[in-house]
């Protein structure tokens, strides 16, 4: 047995997975980013805990993969830009390399983009070349595999749904931009759109002030009119963002993941589906699958970098 040890970097927390062929966790660690220490310090620690992992595994590791929020040119493994991590053109594949005690290739990609690999070698995705990945949490982060390779672009900023304007009357989103699909399909969104519905003296037993993702989700399933009304409008949005995603890839399947997509992905399904199908022509929606992520962690992901 060999392994794989993949690195998911975030603002706030750095987790590694010592990863089989399968795509199992065998060991993981998790550790705070600190970003505010600086990068050296940042780079420090990652390469810290790939080798307390790398201390435990007993038998070969092929390589390290590291999966970070931004653009990021694989080619190089360069970082360059992390808007969260305050990186720009940060040379993060030879930095960690130099500093981990393994001499072993080290891969570096979007994050976003290192999960659907995840997804196509022992997750969600198995047995398609062509699927789209739809990770729903503080934003809406996506990725696409085309005839099994992943989609970049010209400039390494394919797939950036999140991004794509599908209300140009719609709310301000964090990028400048207005309208953005994550200023629906996120954590945010849900909270902004559940308040609207509040305020529009939708019948409810939540808090307009005191709005939690999870408060929501628990409400819509006991049929709160307001957590009801928010939810299918997301759904609906989802929809539009799927069909939009078809139209120019006609993928096979529709993976929905991250945190508030696994969650409510349930409540999602229904009014998603129902949002696609007429949005898309009859021929290129037939047996299209929406399904759910089933990699175990982001660090999984990113080890599938080097798998």
């Amino acid at each position: 047995m060999a392994y794989a040890i993949g690195v998911d970097v975030g603002a706030t927390k750095i987790a590694v997975a010592l990863v089989t062929r399968a795509g199992h966790a065998v060991s993981t660690r998790q550790t705070e980013t600190r970003v505010q220490d600086g990068t050296d310090a940042v780079i420090r620690r990652m390469a810290s805990e790939v080798d307390a992992l790398a201390a435990v595994a007993d038998e070969a590791v092929l390589g390290v993969g590291i999966g970070v929020p931004g653009l990021v040119n694989p080619d190089a493994g360069v970082v360059v830009q992390a808007v969260n991590m305050g990186w720009t053109n940060v040379p993060l594949r030879e930095r960690v390399r130099a500093q981990i005690g393994l001499n072993v290739p080290v891969r570096v990609e979007n994050d976003l983009r290192g999960a659907a690999r995840g997804e196509f070698l022992f997750g969600a995705a198995r047995g398609v070349d062509d699927f789209i990945l739809l990770a729903i949490g503080s934003g809406l982060g996506s990725a696409a595999m085309v005839r099994g390779h992943v989609v970049h672009g010209a400039n390494f900023f394919a797939s950036e749904l999140g991004h794509f304007v599908i209300d140009p009357q719609g709310r301000v989103c964090t990028c400048g931009l207005r309208g953005c699909a994550e200023t629906v399909l996120s954590g945010r969104g849900l909270i902004d759109t559940t308040r609207e519905f509040l305020q529009a003296d939708f019948s409810s037993s939540l808090n307009a002030n005191d709005l939690t993702t999870n408060a929501i989700l628990d409400a819509a399933r006991q049929n709160d009119a307001a957590a009801c009304a928010a939810i299918e409008k997301m759904g609906e949005w989802l929809g539009i963002v799927m069909a939009t995603a078809s139209a120019w890839l006609n993928p096979a399947r529709m993976i929905i993941g991250g945190g508030l997509g696994l969650a409510a992905f349930d409540l999602l399904y229904k009014p998603a589906r129902e949002s696609y199908s007429q949005r898309v022509l009859k021929a290129s929606q037939q047996g299209v699958e929406l399904v759910h992520s089933q990699v175990e962690s982001s660090a999984v992901g990113a080890a599938a970098l080097v798998l």
